[in-house]
């Protein structure tokens, strides 16, 4: 049997959970589609706005808050390096810094 994972939907923030190893996936209370992103994968950034913490796709020029619709453009000012690398893992080979 499959590792499981879980994630928060994007759209409702119900909590999905997931085959390890999935790219996507589907939410069973609003039908949004998730983009399964990897640690290595994703970014950190405070909103401008309201300043709670936003993951996103690691590499992206701005991330709009979920709570307060506010746009931050992710910047030299506020860049971070991938969530994997906060936690001390090493990130993979071949992966944007």
């Amino acid at each position: 049997m499959a590792q499981m994972a879980q994630m928060v939907c994007g759209s409702c923030r119900q909590l999905l959970s997931y085959p390890e190893g999935t790219r996507q996936a589907k939410c069973s209370c609003c039908e949004t589609v998730n983009f399964v992103l990897e640690a290595h994968q994703v970014g950190l950034v405070r909103c401008d706005s309201c300043a709670l913490l936003l993951m996103y796709p690691y590499g992206s020029p701005s991330v709009k808050c979920s709570s307060c619709l506010s746009v931050t453009e992710i910047g030299e000012h506020n860049r971070r390096p991938p969530w994997s690398v906060q936690q001390g893992q090493p990130a993979p080979p071949n992966s944007v810094h």
